[in-house]
Order: C-alpha cells, then structure tokens, then sequence
C-alpha cells in the first residue's frame, strides 16, 4: 500500500483511478484493458487501484498481478473501512502525478473502444465528458431514469449537458483544487458544473456503453446524494443569478 505521490518524479500524461469495492473478478481486466488502450495511443500513464473495504480479495488479487509485471505503472491503495468513491476520487489525484486524471470503473465495464476515443481527445479542452447514444444492455426502467436525472441537472445548472455520470477525464489541479462535498453517486454532476462554472472548457465525445446485468444504483444512499448534489447545484446558480 502507497498513501502519497511519487515526489521528484517526472509528470506524465494521464492517472487511471479504478476504484474498487469486491471487484476480484474484474480489476485486472480493468487494468489490462486501460493500459493497452494508453499504450496504443503513446500516453504516458499511471494506474491507481483503490480497494474500498473489499471482502472478496481483492487486493490480493491486485498484488498478484503486481509480483507477474512488477514493471507496469500500477499503484494499490487499500482502505479498511468502505470511504465511498468520492473521497477515494480526491485522495487518488493527490497521491497522482498524471496532468489529466479519469476514474475507470473497477468491473471493466468500458470497452477498449471508449478508452481510447476518450484518451485521444486529451488535449482539446479542460475536459472531455462522455456521453452515450445508446447503452447496451440498460433496462428500460434505468434509461428513463437516467434521461430525468440529466434533465433534472440541466434544469438545476442551468447548462445543456448530454450526460453527467460517464466518467470524463478532467485536469488533475481541477480535483485537487475544487474538489466535491457529497459522498456518493451525485458527486460526478456536482463537480462538473462547478468545473463549467469555474470557466473550464469541454468536448463531449458520443460513444456506445454496456450496462452488466445486475447492475444497480437505485438505494436511499445514492438518492440522498443525488438530492444533496441536485441541491448544491440549485443553489449556485441562484447565487449567480443574484449575486454576480
């Protein structure tokens, strides 16, 4: 386990942070799956896997992979206790040294198709957000969930978004500077519109996902964070609107 960044060492193109909670059947093809895609486009690259309180052995099996390519740039960070991926978001870009930072899901969900379109956008703009012309595999029900929760962000920003939860590969200082305030899955929407209020630029790349069956992120921890953050979001544009 590492707690800190690798200090003095020279910076490089993008970090990779997979955080992980029971993902032993899927990070190393997680990581395996990202590092072909950095390879093949000439980036520079780091990986940062944070186990988040896994009970399936996970970090063993991270370790594992360590010892047989004891020459690829991955890092393993483990937490006793489940912190939420929001917390594990701000606390990888401080221990990173990539210019661009991305959170890359932990069960291998993306293709090596979306890595790289999103790895070949670096450079166009502050950041490149995702969005999805079709995803693959997605119940009915979470599609048009999904459709009112972007059009709910929208109305509450104020911005014109097409997607808010796909993961978009944003200047590391950004993290570290604006990092967000709620814990869970509204956490994504939260910072990118403060990002866009800050006066960041953005592209938004179309791309097709797939969803893994059994996927799910309807609980009341994850509505509690999606109110919080819709809030949050509501409030600064009042605070524009009237103040500024």
């Amino acid at each position: 386990d590492q707690a800190a960044g690798l200090a003095g060492q020279e910076p490089i193109d993008v970090t990779l942070f997979i955080p992980c909670l029971n993902e032993a059947e899927n990070v190393v093809g997680a990581i395996e799956t990202v590092s072909a895609a950095c390879r093949k486009l000439g980036r520079s690259y780091e990986v940062l896997v944070f186990d988040d309180g896994s009970t399936d052995g996970t970090s063993e099996v991270v370790q594992a992979w360590q010892r047989a390519n004891p020459d690829a740039p991955v890092r393993l960070f483990r937490n006793e206790r489940n912190r939420g991926v929001a917390r594990n978001f701000v606390d990888g870009a401080f221990a990173a040294r990539g210019h661009h930072y991305r959170l890359v899901c932990g069960d291998n969900i993306e293709p090596p198709e979306t890595h790289e379109a999103l790895l070949a956008a670096i450079g166009h703009s502050d950041i490149v957000i995702p969005y999805f012309t079709e995803i693959r595999n997605r119940p009915f029900f979470r599609k048009v969930i999904s459709w009112l929760y972007t059009r709910l962000v929208n109305l509450a920003s104020g911005y014109r978004l097409k997607y808010y939860n796909g993961c978009p590969i944003y200047l590391r200082r950004d993290v570290m500077r604006f990092h967000v305030e709620t814990p869970g899955f509204g956490y994504q929407a939260e910072f990118l519109t403060r990002l866009i209020y800050e006066g960041r630029s953005f592209v938004e790349i179309p791309l097709v996902a797939y969803d893994r069956e059994g996927s799910a992120s309807l609980n009341l921890r994850n509505l509690l964070s999606v109110g919080h953050s819709l809030m949050t979001i509501m409030f600064r544009r009042l605070r524009i609107v009237l103040f500024e």
